[in-house]
């Protein structure tokens, strides 16, 4: 409760209420002390009876005492207060939730006393109230209304149920968090793990592109020596391998050599790793029916289906559909060295290895004209 401000302050009545404190102190109206009395407690309280009784009017500070008691006099007061509301304590607080425990009763009784000092002037009367006891106005807690939140008597049924209540709702919220916690420390662990798992696929690749680079390197070194065994070694290790990088660096490299062991070697790894290879053809300037023959044959094609890389041995099917004479038909031939020969019914292939990377040769069918022919070896 918040304590009267009249408790530490003397109340003066100025000229206006002089009729209300004549000179003598039987003659004192108690409504207006009353009154006044009232003013100075809490409005929690109600003034019941206000009693008054004349006492010796102390001598003002540094002065002699009056001569007359018609200019000063003094009363002591006591007021019966009666408290008009139930009050309450605060035992605590839940979020919007309070909860209170009774105090006092309406209907509870003090005894307040106080000290009236009357003193004359030229402008009539004035007094001074001190409040003697206003400690009997304290702990008393305070009424309902003032309460802060939603206020619940402890121990009731209904606090019993709200304090349920809000223990469940704590541990389903302790639940929640429980689980969010988890939830993040779930995603953190897989967050951590794939970036490992990245970390070690990119170091897993370097040490791959590294291994790689180094494979490279030797492999030019070697193709590159002056140990000629060394470098067909070299050659034919990379041609056979698994490594697309190496096997084409090592095919570029037996075909530009000019070395027809090694281009052999780039030649039989090169068909054995083939099932179609398109003939390109041109028309000749020395027969000049090479053009309506060329118009009219259509695209050559030479499909292999087996090649032995020891002996250079191919079968397969050669022809184009322009001419009955060059359909496709079974095929045999042969690469010996750079060179390649194929039979087919009626027509024959014969190429040769250039330093464009390419076979070049002639295309013969019995009673046609020559054409050029062309297989890009990439």
């Amino acid at each position: 409760m918040v304590r009267p401000a009249a408790w530490g302050i003397a109340v003066t009545l100025m000229a206006g209420l002089a009729p209300v404190l004549p000179a003598r102190a039987s003659d004192l109206p108690l409504d207006h002390i009353r009154a006044e009395v009232s003013r100075l407690v809490p409005p929690l309280w109600t003034v019941e009876e206000v009693s008054a009784e004349p006492i010796p009017a102390p001598a003002p500070d540094g002065k002699p005492a009056a001569k007359s008691t018609d200019s000063r006099t003094a009363l002591r007061i006591g007021a019966k207060l009666r408290l008009a509301h139930p009050t309450y304590m605060v035992d605590s607080r839940d979020g919007a939730v309070t909860f209170i425990r009774p105090v006092a009763e309406a209907g509870l009784e003090k005894t307040l006393t106080a000290t009236a000092l009357a003193t004359r002037g030229p402008n009539g009367w004035s007094a001074r109230i001190e409040l003697r006891n206003p400690e009997v106005l304290e702990g008393i807690g305070q009424p309902l209304e003032e309460l802060p939140g939603r206020p619940v008597l402890v121990d009731s049924a209904e606090a019993n149920r709200l304090r349920d209540q809000i223990a469940h709702d704590a541990e389903a919220r302790g639940a929640e968090e429980d689980a969010r916690r988890r939830r993040e420390e779930d995603l953190l662990a897989r967050q951590a793990a794939a970036a490992k798992a990245e970390e070690e696929r990119a170091a897993a690749e370097r040490r791959r592109e590294e291994t790689r680079a180094a494979r490279i390197a030797d492999l030019r070194t070697r193709i590159q020596g002056a140990d000629r065994p060394a470098r067909i070694a070299a050659y034919e290790a990379a041609l056979g391998g698994n490594d697309p990088s190496l096997r084409q660096i090592a095919l570029e490299g037996a075909l530009q050599s000019r070395d027809a062991v090694l281009g052999n070697l780039a030649l039989k790894d090169w068909i054995a790793r083939r099932k179609a290879v398109p003939v390109q053809l041109y028309a000749t300037k020395e027969d000049p029916h090479s053009e309506a023959v060329l118009t009219n044959l259509g695209p050559l094609t030479l499909e292999i289906d087996s090649f032995n890389p020891v002996n250079g041995a191919l079968a397969g099917r050669l022809g184009a559909p322009g001419y009955s004479i060059a359909k496709p038909s079974a095929a045999v031939g042969t690469l010996a060295q750079t060179t390649l020969t194929v039979n087919a019914y009626g027509c024959a292939l014969s190429l040769r290895l250039t330093e464009q990377q390419t076979l070049d040769g002639l295309f013969r069918c019995q009673t046609l004209p020559a054409l050029i022919a062309r297989v890009v070896v990439d």
